[in-house]
């Protein structure tokens, strides 16, 4: 949703307009603001870069196993330590890693993703309720300074923070079917994920369209 700040009357309103003074504000006075609730155990993205990660330590592995028992040893050893249990021990790297991404996804509990576009760039700011065990299953020390008291009278754990700035970013995808928007600052790496409500994607793609034009 569209705020805007009235430096007249020194508040930010919901839409274009001072709710105060009635004077529409400049497109540099305008934020897009919006929030979606996660679990980490359902993002598929996630499972996609374990499962990736994995692929990758146990094909080195074997690799760096039988490639250095061919060199050294010749082929016929490395086709009867092909022929042992090493394979197996190695494979099993799998679905034992794929148990622990399990467990500390598990363990990560709901968080909530609170997403502003301003003038600047795009910003990202992940909270969760504030536990030891969901900080140490983000890989991350827990410190009671990021504990934030809300309006509510609850109180949040600040996960993480990102941002991107409209200068760095190369290319943009937008991918309506999904209500996601990519901002890549390096083509085809680690994009800046926008994961929106459908009702919110026209208003968010445009706006990122105005200081994205062309990429």
């Amino acid at each position: 949703m569209i705020y805007s700040y009235c430096k007249k009357c020194k508040q930010e309103s919901p839409g274009d307009v001072c709710q105060s003074c009635g004077k529409r504000a400049t497109a540099a006075a305008q934020r897009d603001i919006w929030s979606i609730a996660a679990v980490p155990l359902a993002d598929s993205r996630a499972w996609r870069g374990a499962l990736y990660a994995l692929l990758c330590v146990v094909g080195l592995l074997l690799i760096l196993i039988f490639g250095l028992e061919a060199m050294l040893s010749g082929s016929v050893k490395a086709a009867r330590l092909w022929n042992s249990s090493l394979p197996q021990l190695v494979f099993s790297i799998l679905p034992l890693g794929l148990l622990l991404t399990f467990l500390f996804l598990m363990a990560q509990g709901r968080e909530v993703n609170v997403y502003v576009m301003d003038p600047h760039g795009a910003h990202l700011q992940t909270w969760h309720q504030p536990s030891r065990m969901k900080s140490w299953a983000r890989l991350q020390s827990f410190d009671p300074a990021k504990d934030v008291p809300q309006q509510d009278g609850s109180v949040m754990h600040l996960s993480q923070e990102r941002h991107m700035l409209w200068q760095d970013v190369q290319s943009v995808k937008y991918k309506p079917g999904k209500a996601v928007i990519l901002l890549y600052h390096t083509p085809y790496c680690a994009p800046m994920v926008l994961r929106l409500p459908a009702e919110e994607y026209e208003l968010a793609a445009a706006y990122v369209g105005k200081y994205c034009k062309g990429k």
